[in-house]
């Protein structure tokens, strides 16, 4: 069996798992996607509740009013800081797995470089098979010419 024949495989392999982390790198940006919208409908809305308390009158509201709205702001930060801390793991995760997606692709490409240096190198004993068999021909060939002279 030759070189190219027994890497194919191998190959197959490879490209399967250069696949398999693209997909998996798909997944995980949409992820991060989903995790940094939600983190900006959040900051959104925080922004939007903000802008209409400062239209009303605040000397007008009562103090359990305001201490509610204080509590309530409290915890909406704390939504956002807890969704911006998701967002940076999630943006790890996508990092980390666009490096696998790298090393896989690399991988690949290792392979294939192989693959065409044995193919080459496969070629060229072939040439020289056949240069030689030419050879051989035409040296019986000639031989046969001298023996009728």
């Amino acid at each position: 069996m030759s070189r190219t024949r027994k890497l194919n495989p191998v190959i197959d392999m490879a490209r399967k798992a250069t696949e398999s982390e693209l997909i998996k790198l798909g997944e995980q940006n949409a992820l991060l996607q989903r995790e940094q919208n939600q983190l900006d409908e959040l900051i959104q809305y925080r922004d939007e509740y903000l802008s209409r308390f400062r239209q009303g009158d605040p000397m007008q509201m009562s103090a359990k009013k305001a201490l509610d709205l204080r509590g309530f702001l409290a915890q909406l930060d704390q939504a956002i800081q807890a969704q911006e801390h998701q967002v940076n793991q999630s943006l790890q995760v996508v990092n980390r797995q666009q490096q696998n997606w790298v090393q896989a692709r690399n991988k690949e490409r290792a392979l294939d470089t192989l693959m065409a240096r044995y193919r080459a190198d496969e070629e060229r004993i072939e040439q020289k098979r056949e240069q030689r068999e030419n050879d051989e021909h035409t040296n019986a060939m000639w031989l046969r010419a001298r023996r009728h002279d």
